[in-house]
């Protein structure tokens, strides 16, 4: 129950002067006389209620100190501004022929010639291999083949059809990656790494790398290994996995692989002296345990994460500053060497560094969303994103910056200006390297982004952050009731579950009896459920089973939740096989396409994730009731034939029932086998009333 908001402004001005003159002839003893507004008492008196009546208002009030001092006590305050993220490939305007260009981390890239300039930052280093551009007649690409256990699948990447790397069931396989390069990769190449990017068809819960910080301590779900070709060799050299930045999480999700630059990597063998050198990489897959086979949309080289900021250092003159408040620094007026102007910092980047009259250099200025809870020795800052400007303590809430009078650049500010919903843009647009930047290798470096820039947000106000943990005091972080744990269980970041239930009391150790303290999660992950690939498609997977890497996560997750003392397990499903026999009287045959229907039908009502009378999966433990799979192959029948009985067997029985409800475990889910539709001829009446 929400308490209720205490209203201390309950009296207007209005009242306020009818009170006072009610009490004018006992306080005077009689001697006042004169009420009217003409008397100058009354206009006092009126004057004074008014005084009054504004500092009940006052009084009324949540000054935003407080809010922000209460946000604090909750282990939160307003999210300072988030610049977008995207993945940009590199390549070369003009390449100088037996040379690599390194892109090194922190190179400032621009968006074609937009005003205002909007610049994204690389994270990392790539090095930029000469790709062969493919042009056809439709689009232009850079030259990679694909082959998937030994069978080229590149027409069907080029044209947009998903490939998926593992056969349904299969638990191992290779996938080769050629490059074809415009010439063969020199001995004095320097040491560098290369960057794939691997594009995945995941669900919407299992974020991209870029996206899915929280999830990037999931152990992969298989085993995978890189290798190349090196003389003289005649077997594969494999790469050390130590070597190896896997940004998919073992295929898990999309990401970057960025691998060591192989110097002794040899290109395949030529079938003509004219021919461009191919490369191959081969990553093979080892003891797999996906909940649905990974489906490979594209892989692109020379990729590598960008972020709309742009590191920036300045010296602040502070020549003419006096040891009084009031002492700003504002970004806008800073000389820059830059042709591009100043833009708003990142709050949380900002890092000051200044030199006090002791002559030493402080860098233990900290950053404060305001003054209200700092001293007066806090070495402490704000950062006023809209105004671009820091300012400094009073010198009572807030340390006064005590510097050398009469001396200059004492005051040293590194942050990352950008940031904000600007940086939210669409994909495949053109980008250039800055001409000039420090960071820049050369002014040929160009870009076009893989993905649209997401995760661009402007800073926090005190009211949306007041929204907002408003909403986090409702949410469920604390695992207390069976349906807590099975929301934390779904809600696991990085391992896409769709369905969790909560077995009190179920130990898998002691099966056959109720330990207190003991509560049991089942969790069932995603698995592609689209229209008309239930029964022939490679990718549809009947009963669909967690990886350990993804059990592992979710337990660490209700481990950090749970109460004390309670001992918590998190378990794949258990599927019990069902085989159906139905039983149906027409007056002829059906067709084949009406008997698929029939069984897609009960097969999608058993499924355990779209199954059910709801539609959500079905019901753990709920039995298997013939009365309402009649239901539901009568409908796909209709007027065409009558559905007499359903017999239902599951693993276990030794004969099929067609008039009582089948049991299942509390804790698992039916995995429909096999529909067996049995027809009989209904014999023409002759003669009659029919």
């Amino acid at each position: 129950m929400a308490l209720e908001r205490v209203q201390l402004d309950t009296l207007n001005w209005d009242q306020i002067v009818t009170g006072i003159r009610t009490r004018i002839p006992a306080n005077s003893q009689g001697q006042w006389t004169l009420h009217a507004p003409v008397d100058p008492g009354v206009t006092l008196l009126e004057l004074f209620a008014w005084i009054l009546d504004q500092r009940i208002y006052w009084m009324d009030q949540t000054p935003d100190a407080l809010l922000l001092a209460t946000l604090r006590l909750l282990g939160e305050a307003p999210t300072a501004a988030e610049p977008a993220i995207t993945v940009i490939q590199l390549g070369e305007s003009k390449r100088v022929p037996g040379t690599y260009t390194v892109a090194p981390a922190g190179t400032v890239m621009r968006r074609g010639n937009v005003n205002p300039p909007l610049l994204f930052t690389l994270d990392d280093e790539v090095t930029i291999l000469p790709v062969v551009i493919e042009n056809d007649s439709s689009d232009t690409d850079l030259l990679v083949r694909v082959a998937l256990n030994g069978v080229d699948r590149t027409e069907d990447l080029k044209r947009g059809r998903a490939v998926a790397l593992l056969p349904r069931g299969a638990r191992s396989g290779s996938l080769e990656i050629t490059l074809v390069l415009e010439e063969k990769i020199p001995a004095s190449t320097p040491a560098g790494k290369l960057a794939l990017f691997i594009e995945l068809e995941n669900p919407a819960d299992i974020e991209p790398q870029w996206l899915a910080e929280d999830a990037a301590a999931v152990l992969p779900p298989a085993e995978l290994e890189w290798s190349y070709a090196a003389l003289p060799q005649d077997e594969p050299t494999v790469i050390p996995s130590a070597e190896i930045e896997d940004g998919t999480g073992g295929l898990r999700r999309s990401g970057i692989v960025r691998l060591p630059l192989l110097k002794d990597w040899q290109p395949n063998p030529a079938n003509s002296p004219n021919e461009k050198p191919e490369y191959t990489l081969v990553l093979d897959i080892r003891n797999a345990a996906y909940a649905t086979t990974p489906l490979l949309v594209r892989i692109c080289p020379n990729a590598v994460l960008a972020r709309h900021a742009w590191a920036r250092v300045k010296q602040v003159k502070t020549k003419d500053w006096l040891p009084l408040p009031g002492n700003v620094i504002s970004f806008s007026s800073l000389s820059s060497s830059s042709e591009f102007p100043e833009f708003p910092p990142i709050e949380d980047s900002v890092k000051l560094r200044v030199v006090e009259r002791d002559g030493q250099g402080h860098e233990d200025w900290t950053r404060v969303s305001d003054f209200s809870l700092s001293g007066p020795s806090d070495r402490v800052f704000v950062v006023d994103r809209q105004r671009c400007e820091i300012r400094f303590g009073d010198g009572l809430t807030g340390r006064l910056p005590v510097l050398l009078h009469g001396t200059d650049s004492e005051i040293q500010v590194t942050y990352l200006a950008g940031g904000g919903e600007g940086g939210n843009i669409g994909a495949a647009l053109e980008w250039t390297a800055i001409k000039g930047s420090e960071a820049a290798p050369s002014p040929t470096l160009t870009g076009v982004n893989l993905v649209p820039a997401v995760s661009g947000a402007e800073s926090e106000s005190l009211a949306d952050a007041q929204q907002r943990v408003r909403g986090l005091l409702r949410e469920r972080n604390r695992a207390v009731t069976g349906p807590d744990y099975e929301l934390l269980a779904e809600t696991t970041p990085g391992v896409g579950f769709v369905r969790a239930y909560a077995q009190a009391g179920f130990d898998p150790e002691f099966p056959c009896q109720t330990v207190p303290g003991a509560i049991s999660v089942f969790v069932v992950p995603y698995a592609s459920r689209e229209e008309g690939e239930q029964f022939d498609a490679d990718l549809f997977v009947p009963a669909p089973q967690p990886d350990p890497g993804a059990l592992t996560a979710a337990r660490t997750r209700l481990d950090g939740a749970r109460l004390i003392g309670t001992q918590v397990h998190v378990l794949p499903p258990v599927y019990r096989s069902v085989w159906l026999e139905v039983d149906v009287s027409a007056d002829r045959a059906l067709s084949s396409t009406l008997r698929q229907q029939i069984a897609f039908r009960l097969r999608k009502f058993l499924d355990p994730l779209v199954g059910g009378s709801d539609g959500k999966g079905w019901p753990f433990g709920d039995p298997i009731r013939p009365t309402a799979l009649i239901r539901e192959a009568q409908i796909v029948l209709a007027d065409a034939a009558d559905v007499d009985r359903i017999w239902v067997r599951i693993s276990g029985m030794d004969a099929a029932v067609n008039c009582l409800d089948v049991a299942i475990g509390a804790h698992e889910l039916p995995k429909l086998e096999q529909v067996e539709v049995r027809v009989k001829i209904r014999v023409a009446l002759a003669g009659g009333l029919r």
